[in-house]
């Protein structure tokens, strides 16, 4: 249960998750290409995750997150990492005890800098946006790209992120040919991608013209999300709004956390 394996367009999808109460809280995708390895689950089940995984030649990190480097340190493989968090993965932060709970504290990582990164086969685009560090790796039609897509449901970010950022690495990686991207919430076609940037694009838009009429920033929550689910209302109670609405309106107008 707290790994499954399954084939998507000829890639080893990986999801994998913590159980707890006998449920998974929030799944994390990640991927195998031949021996390749994007991504690798989160620490909480990182010894599941190597013996689902079996040898790997290289592993390439989107970005530091620790639902993406989780067993990163048990497997053998060169490891590549965004030139801008290699200091964060081999010091890792304490992250807050929610988070522990849902993915798990992760583990020193030593990496290679994926700028040394010397794979003719491999282009790597840089995708801040969702974190500082975030990259992107194109192989052929499939792009492996973390956090960069979610989905056109989307109602919440993490305080760190900046939306406007996302936007453009969106229309960055739309430059190039592919027609599936493999993300951190599931596979997506080149057309999920298209739809989620003008998914962004509106909010962006309809937040600007809220603003420019004088609301606030809650009101503005209350507009574009007028009726969240229970699992919203949920994340942004238990992370204490590292994770909510306001951090994607705020971002989203430019406004400082």
């Amino acid at each position: 249960m707290p790994v499954e394996v399954f084939e998507v367009h000829g890639v080893k999808v990986f999801r994998c998750g913590t159980l707890v109460h006998g449920q998974v809280l929030a799944w994390t995708h990640f991927y195998k290409l031949n021996n390749l390895l994007f991504d690798c689950g989160c620490p909480n089940v990182a010894d599941e995750v190597a013996k689902a995984v079996g040898e790997v030649r290289k592993i390439l990190i989107t970005h530091y997150h620790e639902d993406h480097v989780g067993a990163a340190a048990l497997l053998r493989a060169e490891k590549y990492a965004p030139d801008k968090s290699l200091d964060l993965l081999k010091k890792p932060p304490d992250i807050p005890a929610y988070r522990k709970v849902v993915w798990g504290q992760p583990l020193p990582l030593d990496a290679n800098p994926v700028s040394e990164l010397r794979d003719r086969d491999i282009e790597v685009i840089e995708t801040p946006g969702h974190s500082f560090d975030h990259v992107s790796y194109l192989v052929d039609d499939k792009l492996f790209c973390g956090d960069l897509v979610i989905n056109t449901k989307q109602m919440v970010t993490m305080r760190e992120e900046d939306c406007l950022q996302t936007i453009e690495s969106l229309k960055r990686v739309l430059m190039y040919d592919f027609k599936y991207a493999f993300t951190g919430v599931g596979v997506s076609s080149r057309d999920g991608v298209e739809a989620y940037l003008d998914y962004l694009i509106g909010l962006k838009r309809r937040a600007e013209e809220l603003y420019r009429e004088g609301k606030g920033v809650e009101e503005i929550v209350e507009a574009l999300f007028p009726s969240p689910p229970p699992r919203v209302l949920f994340i942004e109670r238990v992370s204490e709004k590292e994770w909510a609405r306001e951090n994607m309106v705020r971002s989203l107008l430019g406004l400082k956390p």
